[in-house]
């Protein structure tokens, strides 16, 4: 024999021997684990790695062992893998065993609740809430009206002079938007008010008066184009937020400046304007909301009706804790305390600034020092949520008036008072618990919940009557308040957060590769994916499954050039005529195959792809958590997708398949990915293809569902379908939008919390605005007492 035979006969004695002995061994502990429970088998086999409670162990597993596989699917995986040096020392029986213990000690949701029962934790106001809260106490000393005017745009005052003499008013009209090239000639009025009825061409001016609705809270950049002189005013300040006075004529110039606004709310808006001797005359305002591009002030959001002064607070907070999914005030931190410590400097100073206007005095009042202790007595109760007792008022604020008669000495008791009450956990906290929970615990659960501020006059009021402490009376208020602007600010917060509108900060695309994608594409994609979020939430079915099945998109003249939607129409009229329809949003079909609600919005998959490509694991990773609602661990080892590491004739598919094939990425890619690739239909932008570098795009595979049910996905409309129906996609939106309401987790309301309210949300028809009253009444109602318990409401 030579050597080369008998080297070759050796391995194969060698293989069949450790063949054999690998057999043999699993025999032997097959036989063993026959006899022991899943504990023993557990501590045995599997603690060494996972610990001893599935808490994992550093350097070998330490993740904890939990996941969202029902049973059978978790018996069905611990047979096929572990433990993972040989998965054929476990059995099925033994597989059975160890995954029913496993199960019922730490693995799903309900052993975690019970190892760790959750609490509904003692919480301070989140940075919105606190500026707010602090607005709404402002405003309670400010006349304004009950109602807002439906007629939109700007009164617009013409003078036939270069100032706003009263006596050479031309004429008045509401206009739409301060968009205007009058060129070499004079503006004329729409209706003769009063005055004439023409304006000198040598010099002329005009003042646009009224107020700007803003729908979300954030930094506005404001923007005058003009070759003339103009002023802006937003939300009243004496100074002009931008003061372009000093005519530069004949070349237009930009001036620009920005604010800070609240959500849900309108402030007074002013722009003053005048010609003298330039040859023409223009001008344009704009506005840029937060994650939108620069364009002239819409109409819609312009009334003529001027609405007193908000106090918005500018102080930096720091962040609100977002570890558990959703931002919630459970942490203090120095930096958070000396933020509370600098607003509460800032909203003293600028009250103190102002406090005979907002206490209805005056420095010579001889009932000056009466009226202001007034003033602080109401000013503590709005802040506090309820009246205040005898003890508080002689603490907080009848102290710091004795022997205090000089004004400035009754200013500086207003401004102690302000800190002291600003800075009480009576203010911070939401609710302080003292098991005893009453009509104004409850009315402060509900507009916190509702409206992320300070319970209305309508809710204090029913509080003071105990009018709060039954169901149905908790429901009708919450139904209330449901249709406030406000509601809609906070509503519309959670599906930003839901579809992760608030983490996509480069949408940015190769302009090679898709060529005039750009800023205002952006912008628009934006307005209409909120256009539909609108459209679903707030109609009288208001139903959760549209929001995925929906084969429409709200989509303009721009948007239809790029997604090729057809309705051409043409490229809107000319600067300075009154409408600009191109620029307006309209309903547009699709084939159901092609467009399924928010799966297939093109901001969505824009949001979850690269500057050049698609990406199906970010927008797997989306589905996975929030359509589908499944939990995802973070890897065990981050891989960075590098496109110039692949064959560049390859597709995206077949680069994510090779890049996450090894089995230490499989555990969370085998539900990622058939989820991503579902959605290979639409390339970087979301359109929609049906090739992809000259291969016909592959969008099927087989996805394994938690209860283990193999199903076939052969696009984003079997993902959708899939989702509508499927009761852990509705309990993972009911347990998001729960969370994002309450700012607690569900399951501290009681461990059925969540399965009861989607069983209540499949009843009532998935109807979304039921569901939120739902909540906010279930988490109003906790831990009323028995004797003014719920039993015989609308439970």
């Amino acid at each position: 024999m030579c050597r080369n035979a008998f080297n070759c006969h050796r391995l194969v004695l060698l293989a069949l021997l450790s063949f054999n002995f690998v057999t043999v061994e699993a025999v032997f502990w097959k036989s063993k684990n026959s006899k022991k429970s899943g504990q023993e088998i557990y501590k045995e086999m599997c603690a060494h790695c996972h610990g001893e409670n599935g808490e994992g162990v550093a350097d070998k597993y330490d993740e904890s062992l939990y996941g969202d596989r029902s049973l059978p699917a978790l018996t069905k995986y611990i047979d096929r893998t572990m433990p993972e040096d040989n998965p054929d020392k476990l059995d099925a029986k033994g597989a059975a065993k160890v995954a029913e213990y496993i199960y019922g000690a730490f693995y799903s949701p309900a052993a975690r609740a019970k190892v760790a029962p959750p609490k509904v934790e003692l919480s301070r106001l989140t940075v919105s809430q606190y500026q707010n809260a602090v607005a709404d106490i402002f405003d309670s000393f400010k006349e304004k009206p009950s109602k807002l005017t439906e007629e939109r745009g700007l009164r617009g005052e013409y003078f036939n002079a270069r100032d706003f003499n009263r006596e050479k008013k031309a004429f008045e009209r509401i206009d739409g938007q301060i968009l205007f090239s009058f060129g070499e000639g004079t503006p004329e009025p729409v209706v003769a008010e009063q005055g004439t009825n023409h304006l000198g061409e040598e010099a002329f001016a005009i003042r646009w008066k009224g107020s700007i609705l803003v729908e979300e809270s954030g930094d506005y950049e404001f923007r005058i184009k003009t070759e003339n002189g103009a002023r802006l005013y937003v939300n009243g300040h004496e100074e002009p937020l931008i003061d372009a006075w000093v005519s530069s004529g004949p070349n237009v110039r930009e001036e620009s400046g920005m604010i800070r606004l609240l959500g849900g709310r309108a402030y007074p808006f002013k722009v003053d304007f005048f010609t003298y001797k330039e040859k023409t005359a223009s001008i344009i305002v704009e506005w840029k909301p937060p994650h939108k591009a620069w364009e002239p002030i819409p109409r819609a959001h312009l009334i003529p009706q001027q609405l007193p002064v908000t106090l918005v607070v500018t102080t930096s907070f720091p962040a609100d804790d977002g570890s558990a999914g959703y931002e919630r005030g459970t942490t203090i931190s120095r930096e958070w305390d000396q933020a509370s410590t600098y607003a509460a400097i800032e909203v003293a100073g600028k009250i103190t600034d102002q406090v005979d206007d907002l206490a209805g005095t005056k420095k010579e009042d001889t009932e000056r020092k009466s009226k202001l202790i007034q003033f602080c007595h109401r000013f503590a109760e709005r802040a506090f949520r309820r009246p205040l007792s005898d003890e508080q008022k002689k603490l907080f604020i009848e102290q710091h008036f004795e022997n205090v008669n000089e004004p400035s000495g009754q200013d500086a008791a207003v401004k102690k008072v302000i800190l002291l009450v600003l800075k009480s956990p009576r203010f911070l906290y939401p609710e302080i618990p003292d098991g005893n929970v009453d009509s104004y615990d409850v009315a402060s659960r509900l507009s916190f919940g509702l409206w992320d501020t300070l319970p209305d006059k309508q809710l204090l009021e029913a509080a003071a009557k105990g009018q709060l402490q039954t169901a149905s009376e908790i429901a009708s208020q919450a139904e209330r308040m449901l249709n406030n602007s406000r509601a809609r600010v906070k509503v519309r917060a959670f599906f930003e957060h839901w579809l992760e509108m608030e983490e996509a900060e480069d949408l940015s695309k190769d302009p090679l590769s898709f060529p005039g994608f750009n800023e205002a594409v952006l912008a628009d994609l934006r307005t209409s994916l909120e256009l539909f979020l609108d459209e679903v939430v707030w109609s009288e079915k208001s139903d959760y499954r549209e929001l995925l099945l929906a084969d429409y998109v709200f989509l303009n003249n721009r948007l239809e050039k790029v997604y090729q939607a057809g309705h051409q129409q043409g490229n809107g009229e000319k600067l300075g005529e009154s409408e600009k329809k191109a620029d307006e949003f309209r309903k547009v079909r699709f084939p159901a195959d092609q467009r399924t609600g928010v799966l297939t919005h093109p901001y969505l998959l824009s949001a979850f792809a690269y500057h050049k490509s698609s990406s199906p694991i970010h927008r797997g990773v989306f589905l996975t958590r929030n359509i589908v609602g499944r939990s995802l661990k973070p890897p065990p080892m981050a891989i960075q997708f590098m496109d110039g590491r692949f064959d560049p004739k390859m597709t995206m598919r077949e680069k994510v398949t090779e890049l996450t094939s090894p089995n230490a990425c499989q555990g969370c890619h085998a539900v990622i990915n058939p989820l991503g690739f579902s959605l290979e239909h639409f390339d970087a932008i979301g359109r929609y293809r049906t090739m992809e570098n000259e291969k016909p795009v592959n969008a099927t595979s087989d996805y394994t569902t938690p209860g283990g049910e193999t199903i076939q996905l052969k696009g984003a409309r079997d993902v959708a379908e899939h989702a509508a129906k499927s009761k852990e996609a509705q309990q993972g939106f009911v347990r998001q939008l729960f969370q994002h309401i309450v700012k607690q987790p569900a399951q501290a309301y009681g461990p059925e919390t969540l399965r009861e309210l989607r069983g209540e949300f499949e009843k009532e028809g998935f109807n979304i605005q039921k569901l939120l009253v739902k909540i906010v009444s279930l988490s109003a109602s906790h831990g009323i007492k028995p004797d003014t318990s719920l039993a015989g409401g609308n439970q």
